[in-house]
């Protein structure tokens, strides 16, 4: 079955791929730490573009996004350009975080996430930038 995307026609597979990234995303901004992991695989690895491996591992993550969700008042992250095929998405991301008060960013960064899904979960992401 196939749907249509912004113009684009959009297969199952990709359907599946955007939904667990949104998820994702969704409770990465409600600072859901049990949603937000359940959205990843297992053995899910972290890569930088220019550090390789940063870590691997669902409890690993939990660990650095768990400190980051407690330690902050506000985070949101909006993707600004997408590009999916198949299994991999690629979004263009607006991250801004607030470490004191709720409406005061003193964070604002975009960057580049390739995520790669397997079995529904996020089995791999690549930050650029």
């Amino acid at each position: 079955m196939q749907q249509s995307f912004t113009g684009q026609s959009v297969t199952e597979q990709e359907l599946i791929t955007i939904a667990v990234v949104d998820q994702q995303l969704q409770a990465y901004n409600a600072r859901d730490i049990v949603a937000f992991a359940a959205t990843y695989h297992d053995d899910i690895e972290i890569f930088t573009l220019s550090g390789g491996r940063q870590y691997q591992g669902k409890a690993k993550l939990i660990e650095q996004y768990g400190a980051k969700f407690t330690s902050l008042k506000y985070l949101c992250a909006t993707s600004i350009k997408r590009i999916v095929q198949g299994q991999y998405l690629v979004d263009h991301e607006l991250a801004e975080s607030a470490s004191e008060d709720v409406n005061c960013i003193d964070r604002s960064v975009k960057v580049i996430a390739a995520y790669e899904v397997e079995a529904g979960l996020i089995r791999r992401v690549t930050f650029m930038g």
